[in-house]
């Protein structure tokens, strides 16, 4: 299902007539020989299977749940409407050209095309992109520590206002604690779960400074 004007005006932009069957043909022998799962998986997108599907994290919107769906020769994302075959994938995650996503395809995955050569343009932007994958990745991880450690801490400070018997008991320093901080902490859970990335990210500096300060 490819985007046939998208690829005309790629063409026409790189000094290409789409009435070329030549150029038209290799968009065709790209999209023959490489599938869109294929792709998804070279690139590090990790497709999760439900049902008949494949469907993975949508990298066109901040998506909390896999809404893109993986179909044989299309994606289609239920949150965005992003909407496209493997060329279209391809030329908008690495924001390339219809044609620069067919010579990045071809020599990702060695299928030779007459006059089709790898450019220092495009390998730019595949390193761009790589560094912002690997940010995300960072962010997604760290977030994910945080989230599961303020858990537990949540939970330790509930047991240990349940274990106190006598007033005596609320001077011990853990139980200061926890009616201090319990509420904080709920907050910060809060944020990670339905904050923005900008608020989340507060947080996660917020409770590693909190971190250093208790060793």
């Amino acid at each position: 299902m490819g985007n046939n004007k998208a690829i005309e005006k790629s063409m026409a932009k790189d000094g290409y007539n789409y009435s070329n069957n030549i150029v038209a043909d290799k968009f065709q022998i790209i999209k023959s020989q490489i599938s869109l799962l294929q792709a998804i998986e070279y690139y590090g997108l990790n497709p999760i299977k439900k049902g008949s599907r494949y469907w993975i994290l949508c990298p066109f919107h901040a998506d909390k749940n896999p809404s893109m769906a993986i179909y044989d020769e299309a994606y289609h994302c239920y949150g965005c409407q992003a909407h496209g075959d493997v060329i279209d994938f391809v030329s908008r995650y690495f924001n390339l050209t219809p044609l620069e996503a067919v010579e990045k395809l071809s020599y990702d995955f060695g299928i030779p095309l007459l006059g089709i050569k790898p450019n220092k343009e495009i390998q730019k932007k595949v390193i761009q992109r790589q560094k912002i994958d690997k940010l995300y990745k960072g962010y997604i991880q760290k977030s994910n520590e945080i989230y599961d450690y303020l858990c537990k801490l949540n939970q330790l400070y509930t047991k240990i206002k349940q274990a106190i018997e006598t007033p005596e008991d609320m001077d011990i320093p853990e139980f200061v604690e926890a009616c201090h901080m319990q509420d904080i902490v709920q907050y910060w859970i809060d944020v990670l779960l339905d904050g923005s990335t900008k608020e989340k990210i507060h947080v996660i500096a917020e409770v590693e400074k909190w971190k250093a300060k208790k060793k």
